[in-house]
């Protein structure tokens, strides 16, 4: 084997242990998102739009939301269970820290794409802007969507999962979707302490700040002056 081939060889050998490295450290980034040195406080958002609290804690289910009627099923897998999929209305899923939508390779019959804003005033964006809408791909054997896969930071020295807070414009099958997710953690009424780490807030359990209009709207409208923030639970549907 001559020089460059060993050079070619060894780059590809690096890029394949760099994409395993980053895929394992995806996979399991998560696990650690329970225990954070010290116990964070989460920060409280006040706002005059609807925010939907997503119960997400499950490692082997997928919570698929749909968010015109905050209502809720679970999934164990996208790709075995994507007749029940395709029975219900849905917009994105939500599994610990992934999220994937309702389009693409995760369910061709799916009409859901994403746009990533990036980190702009939540209430400012009021038309749709002319940007990519991505659907679900397939990536190194993981299903994502490249839009919001990155929609958060993870901190190696406190084990905190951290959101960008960036805004997304989301395509549905009924509408369009604006959406901001404040946080990873939820906190707890004093009322369920039981332990001493009663401090620690709800992992997994993720504050969603969200504006949807029906079909045919282009524009959403403008926000009042800030009020006591609006909390859902989402519903979970037999």
């Amino acid at each position: 084997m001559d020089s460059t081939l060993k050079i070619f060889a060894m780059l590809l050998g690096a890029t394949l242990l760099i994409n395993v490295t980053m895929n394992y450290m995806g996979d399991n980034v998560d696990d650690f998102g329970n225990k954070a040195l010290p116990p964070i406080r989460s920060k409280l958002f006040e706002t005059n739009n609807p925010v939907l609290k997503v119960n997400a804690q499950s490692k082997e289910k997928w919570t698929l939301v749909d968010f015109s009627t905050q209502k809720t099923f679970q999934i164990s897998d996208p790709d075995k269970d994507r007749e029940l999929m395709n029975q219900r209305d849905w917009d994105l899923g939500f599994q610990r820290t992934k999220i994937i939508s309702n389009g693409g390779v995760t369910n061709p019959q799916g009409k859901v794409a994403i746009a990533n804003l990036g980190p702009v005033d939540f209430n400012s964006v009021l038309q749709i802007p002319e940007v990519p809408f991505v659907p679900d791909t397939r990536s190194w054997g993981n299903v994502t969507n490249p839009s919001i896969v990155d929609w958060y930071l993870y901190r190696t020295r406190t084990h905190n999962i951290e959101s960008k807070r960036n805004v997304y414009i989301v395509k549905t099958g009924d509408g369009l979707l604006k959406l901001r997710i404040l946080n990873y953690y939820c906190q707890r009424p004093e009322s369920e302490c039981k332990t001493s780490m009663c401090p620690r807030d709800e992992a997994a359990c993720l504050n969603v700040e969200y504006y949807h209009i029906p079909p045919g709207e282009q524009t959403f409208p403008i926000s009042k002056p800030p009020a006591p923030t609006l909390q859902q639970t989402a519903r979970v549907t037999p």
